[in-house]
């Protein structure tokens, strides 16, 4: 199997149904964030990818902006905040659901069918430091805490993806983008879709 680009109009069908999920998500944590939501790799949003004919999921990245409450020092609490408004505001909108998944590094969401998975996204929560880096809300389970990881190639790259594209680069770095996706599935290491976005994007301004 191999990865091949999803169909924009599947894309975009899902991506709006996501969107309505993230406006009631910053409903419910308005005392505490404000936050922007960004479909990942999303230039143009022609980045999505799926595994042959299996469903395909979608990757989004929280970025806080206001923390009202200063919990930034408290990871835990912070995800624990997300992971309580995604189980009731999902509720409201999916027949049968359970519960979403506390992952390593995001919070997962897996809408299934008759037994059968119909679509997932996956939810990192990150935060830009003032040196330009991003940093991910990451749960280390060995040792049973909640921290800041430095994402690598993160620094500044609103900026550097936008001078990629306006130099012409985007056919290219799509083409070199699925590349390393199915580099990166041949090796089954579970790498993102944003960290492999960020390594492309290293590829082409490093």
């Amino acid at each position: 199997m191999a990865y091949k680009f999803a169909k924009q109009s599947e894309v975009k069908e899902l991506a709006r149904w996501c969107r309505g999920v993230f406006h009631e998500i910053q409903k419910e944590v308005k005392e505490y964030f404000t936050f922007d939501i960004r479909l990942v790799g999303s230039g143009d949003k022609r980045l999505v990818t799926r595994n042959s004919n299996e469903a395909f999921d979608l990757d989004y990245n929280i970025i806080l902006q206001n923390d009202k409450k200063g919990l930034l020092n408290e990871p835990k609490r912070i995800k624990e905040i997300f992971v309580t408004s995604f189980n009731t505001v999902l509720k409201t909108r999916v027949s049968n659901y359970t519960h979403v998944s506390d992952s390593t590094s995001v919070i997962t969401v897996k809408i299934v069918k008759d037994n059968r998975l119909e679509f997932s996204f996956d939810v990192a929560i990150i935060v830009e430091g003032d040196n330009g880096w991003f940093y991910r809300l990451t749960h280390d389970k060995q040792r049973d805490r909640y921290i800041w990881n430095q994402v690598k190639h993160s620094k500044n790259y609103f900026e550097r993806f936008k001078a990629a594209k306006e130099k012409g680069y985007w056919l290219q770095f799509k083409k070199r983008y699925l590349e390393l996706k199915n580099l990166h599935l041949s090796r089954q290491d579970n790498v993102k879709s944003f960290s492999i976005f960020l390594e492309t994007l290293n590829e082409f301004c490093g």
